[in-house]
């Protein structure tokens, strides 16, 4: 190669290399706090947490991102759990702004310190609630008739003698806890200790009355509902029942049953991730089975659902029967509508940002809001698909909006989320008045040239495979920075071979030189 080639290369390897290792420390700087102004949610104005309610202003829904990461630091650190705002306080506050209060149950990280947190906190980013008890947070519910009381679904890892009756240490304790979260007064509604510690934490737990609730049974593959009063079972349907041992996961995590809801109609949807599939159990002269003509997907056919979490029915009355879910290993957000042919989806949300949601509410003026798991946000989107606003949060798992009603219960099927979002009355009576065709719509993102460059590449990649990365890297960590990573040290390896290769020590330039010496050694022998 000549000198001039050379040269060329090598400024090429570096500015590569440069480049994407610049991109991967803004990413950290940016998530870290180390640049000014890293935070999107810094740059805006925000009600300290001292300030009074009436101070505060309406925010804006263009777009606007909130950092409550630094605000659950600080909530961590005081020195009384009980720092909540009081009632009075909270509704002040909540009346100066165009949304409610929302409450996130993040699940926190594995391979770095990220806590596991539930907090409520206002649009602005003020924490009026917080807690970090728990290893793991999972499900989170508003209760009826309660303005701010919860129900959250929480796991904390045991040792010890407690652990013997369920086969030996480590173990895990499931709770079921009711909290008000402006006095902080709660308790514990039920609690159970099951074997193990991975796929062993119960993900979600709904209420059918006042005396029972009905568990997604992760550990034994099924639902159950259970009596608060005294823990009898009042009903238990299993997998087994309906599923062959060669399908869904390996042994241990067959099923990971990770939802269940139960409906007005007195059948109960189910959720088991490894199946690809949203199933509803209905009761009959032979006890609880599987109605095979609701079923929504097929085990491995990824084009439907790709180990889903959290669907949310909505009901013929709001513009169902469909189903609202988090398509986690797709990367989307999707809506089937359910027909007499069977399930046609009928919307998808996506951004470049989104990776491994986790859950989708559709909120009661059409909008939906968005756990982004791995994009560590939660986004509110609007009725024409875009971002209106977002919280960055860590490792969230379920988010809900008070005053929506569990799971945000009075919101629109998606063809109906534009006419609802214009028109007054709740999404139940806009639905029963809409005769035209037209007054219906779909999605239609636009979307950039970088855009789409990005999305792209990510339907290249094994989703898996980038979620398993993400899923033990740093909290900071996006899927941009693993494939700035991935080039970064790629460069590095092609620039030091090609820099061997060029070498007069390289194997080649060996080879030429002995090639050399035999030729002349030869022409040596030859001569008179």
């Amino acid at each position: 190669m000549s000198r001039r080639s050379g040269t060329v290369a090598r400024l090429a390897f570096l500015a590569i290399l440069l480049s994407a290792t610049v991109a991967v420390g803004h990413s950290y700087a940016t998530a870290t706090g180390v640049a000014d102004g890293a935070s999107a949610g810094a740059a805006s104005p925000s009600t300290p947490e001292s300030s009074s309610p009436s101070d505060a202003p309406t925010v804006s829904t263009s777009g606007r991102t909130v950092d409550v990461e630094s605000r659950f630091e600080r909530a961590s650190d005081r020195p009384t759990r009980g720092e909540n705002w009081s009632t009075a306080r909270v509704t002040e506050a909540v009346s100066t702004f165009d949304r409610n209060v929302t409450v996130v149950a993040t699940q926190g990280f594995y391979v770095s310190d990220e806590r596991a947190e539930l907090a409520a906190f206002l649009p602005n980013g003020t924490v009026v609630y917080y807690d970090d008890r728990y290893r793991v947070y999972f499900d989170v519910d508003p209760v009826e008739d309660e303005r701010y009381t919860v129900e959250y679904v929480a796991a904390e890892h045991l040792t010890g003698d407690v652990c013997t009756p369920v086969g030996g240490e480590p173990c895990t304790r499931n709770v079921v806890v009711r909290v008000n979260l402006t006095t902080g007064d709660e308790r514990t509604v039920y609690s159970e200790v099951t074997e193990r510690v991975y796929s062993a934490r119960w993900h979600d737990v709904d209420r059918i009355n006042e005396t029972h609730l009905l568990v997604a049974d992760i550990v034994d593959d099924g639902v159950y509902a259970v009596d608060t009063r005294d823990g009898s079972v009042a009903w238990r349907w299993n997998a087994t029942a309906h599923y062959d041992r060669d399908q869904g996961g390996s042994e241990g995590d067959w099923t990971h049953v990770n939802d269940v809801e139960y409906l007005a109609d007195g059948s109960v949807m189910v959720s088991p991730r490894n199946m690809d599939e949203v199933i509803f159990l209905e009761r009959g002269p032979d006890g609880w089975a599987v109605a095979e003509r609701r079923t929504l997907g097929t085990d491995e056919n990824h084009s439907v659902l790709y180990e889903q979490h959290n669907p949310d029915y909505i009901p013929a009355e709001r513009g169902g029967p469909a189903v609202l879910v988090a398509d986690s290993e797709n990367g989307r957000v999707v809506e089937y509508q359910r027909t007499a042919d069977g399930w046609t989806r009928t919307w998808q949300w996506r951004d470049v940002r989104l990776q491994w949601p986790r859950d989708a509410d559709r909120l009661p003026d059409g909008g939906t809001l968005v756990v982004d798991s791995h994009g560590d946000r939660v986004a509110e989107v609007g009725v024409n698909d875009t971002v209106v606003w977002s919280a960055d949060v860590g490792m969230p798992y379920d988010v809900e909006r008070l005053g929506t009603g569990d799971e945000s219960a009075g919101g629109p099927a998606a063809p109906y989320r534009a006419v609802v979002s214009d028109r007054s009355g709740n999404a139940t009576s806009v639905v029963a008045n809409v005769t035209d065709e037209s007054a219906r719509s779909g999605s239609g993102q636009h979307r950039s040239l970088v855009d789409r460059f990005w999305l792209g590449l990510k339907a290249l990649v094994p989703s898996l495979v980038a979620n398993g990365a993400l899923y033990v890297a740093p909290s900071w960590v996006r899927f941009s920075d693993l494939v700035f990573a991935t080039t970064a040290v790629s460069t590095g390896v092609v620039w030091s071979i090609s820099e061997f290769y060029w070498s007069e020590y390289s194997l080649a330039g060996l080879a030429r030189r002995a090639t050399a010496v035999g030729r002349r050694a030869l022409a040596a022998i030859r001569r008179p």
